[in-house]
């Protein structure tokens, strides 16, 4: 099957998440402090992560990911093509008080910047929205930004999905993705075959966390570390 992804289609879930206010970007509030503690400071906090410098953050959505490493001391840029995220973010970064670069453009090409501009990249959990043959594009690209021996911090879903109505209704086992309106939307990848992309793409990895569901509609998640050869 021949899958077709439509990156805009997150603009539209900005639309309706930033007219609610639980939410303090894609998740809520209380989801993203969550968050914050277990997944970006331990992140943070291995040896291999830059202690300063230039980050970038892939899919950075409302910037609080970015925003949190711009108030611990890193000069920070986040790309999304979302439109109203980057406009979210902004007013968030004002908010806050600190000075974070917000890009709107294309996760795939990084067209904006230059080769080895970067310490460091992040991906805010946007890698599982890259579909198909663009992984391969979106991978190459935050080769070409990283500086060498930069450091690339992955987190995408992985591995089973719950039997839930919704992954039974829209998840297709053979190319791995949820498809809606022939839309894929997200791709949900063993995590042995999430590793082998990085490192085709030219990274080397030096620490994997692959951290269970939660609750029993939860997916897995891969943490990865990993640094350009």
């Amino acid at each position: 099957m021949t899958v077709q992804p439509n990156y805009m289609i997150h603009d539209r879930a900005y639309q309706a998440k930033r007219q609610d206010s639980t939410f303090s970007g894609w998740s809520k509030q209380d989801e993203w402090a969550e968050d914050w503690q277990q997944t970006w400071l331990p992140l943070m906090s291995h040896p291999t992560f830059p202690n300063r410098g230039r980050l970038l953050e892939l899919g950075c959505g409302a910037g609080n990911v970015s925003i949190a490493f711009a108030q611990a001391g890193y000069n920070v840029t986040g790309i999304d093509i979302a439109p109203t995220a980057i406009a979210w973010a902004r007013e968030n970064a004002t908010v806050a008080a600190v000075d974070v670069t917000f890009v709107e453009g294309n996760v795939l090409t990084l067209a904006a910047f230059a080769d080895a501009s970067f310490d460091g990249v992040l991906d805010g959990r946007c890698f599982h929205c890259i579909i198909g043959r663009d992984r391969t594009q979106f991978l190459s690209s935050v080769h070409r930004v990283l500086k060498p021996g930069g450091t690339f911090t992955v987190c995408s879903m992985c591995n089973d999905v719950p039997d839930t109505p919704f992954f039974q209704e829209f998840f297709d086992p053979v190319s791995r993705c949820t498809i809606q309106q022939g839309v894929a939307t997200r791709h949900i990848g063993d995590s042995n075959q999430i590793l082998q992309e990085v490192i085709t793409a030219g990274f080397r990895i030096v620490a994997v966390t692959l951290v269970p569901p939660q609750h029993a509609i939860d997916l897995a998640d891969i943490q990865i570390i990993a640094t350009k050869s």
